[in-house]
């Protein structure tokens, strides 16, 4: 399916931008049930190129100047024939690391400078690991604390810091979230968009790799 159908089929490029506008911005979303899809969107401050991320595996780049908007960054890719865009980003000058978590508990941290190259390449493929799928993705400037919750409703609070930065786009990341009896880690969220009230409760400050503490009652992540 070509590009232009695949936008026909959600409407339009300004009615997905409104709906995007709409969705909380922090979590990592995948196609909902009815078959459309909705696309976290980070800032695009400070940055000449807006990189959109896909389901495919795939990173394309656009050229900021070529737009009036970065939602136009949609209309400018070619996408393969079943891809849908997941994450739409600024690269903010390639400074910082993004962050990827997958649902078998790992997370990986890779240098935004991985994804500079030298030429005005418009897409890059292995974008980030395909071994197991990814519940979140989100490029961030300096180490932020997130929380992680697990199917069994087990919780880790941690610091990206306490994840090296690797220069490897396909990084499997380092376990975050020990499974046990089957379980999967199904989301992850920025502490300060979640509903914790005792955080420190859930931290894990030293070594990761654990099950976690079960979500209190009155928390909400």
């Amino acid at each position: 399916m070509g590009f232009n159908q695949y936008l026909s089929a959600m409407q339009s490029a300004e009615s997905l931008k409104r709906r995007i506008e709409m969705e909380e911005r922090n979590d990592f979303r995948s196609e909902s049930p009815s078959g459309s899809s909705t696309i976290k969107v980070s800032d695009d401050s400070n940055s000449s190129e807006i990189l959109v991320f896909t389901s495919m595996y795939n990173v394309y780049k656009v050229q900021k100047k070529e737009l009036t908007d970065k939602f136009q960054a949609l209309q400018k890719i070619d996408l393969e024939p079943g891809e849908k865009p997941i994450y739409l980003t600024g690269e903010r000058r390639y400074k910082g690391f993004l962050i990827v978590a997958f649902e078998n508990g790992k997370i990986g941290k890779i240098s935004l400078e991985s994804f500079q190259t030298e030429y005005a390449r418009k897409k890059l493929r292995n974008a980030f690991n395909s071994e197991s799928p990814l519940i979140f993705i989100e490029l961030i400037e300096h180490d932020v604390d997130l929380v992680a919750l697990s199917s069994i409703r087990k919780v880790v609070l941690f610091n990206t810091s306490q994840i090296n930065a690797v220069g490897s786009r396909s990084t499997k990341g380092v376990q975050v979230m020990k499974p046990k009896d089957g379980s999967s880690m199904i989301k992850v969220k920025r502490l300060e968009n979640t509903k914790l009230t005792d955080p420190e409760y859930y931290r894990k400050s030293e070594s990761l790799n654990a099950i976690g503490f079960y979500l209190k009652p009155e928390d909400e992540i």
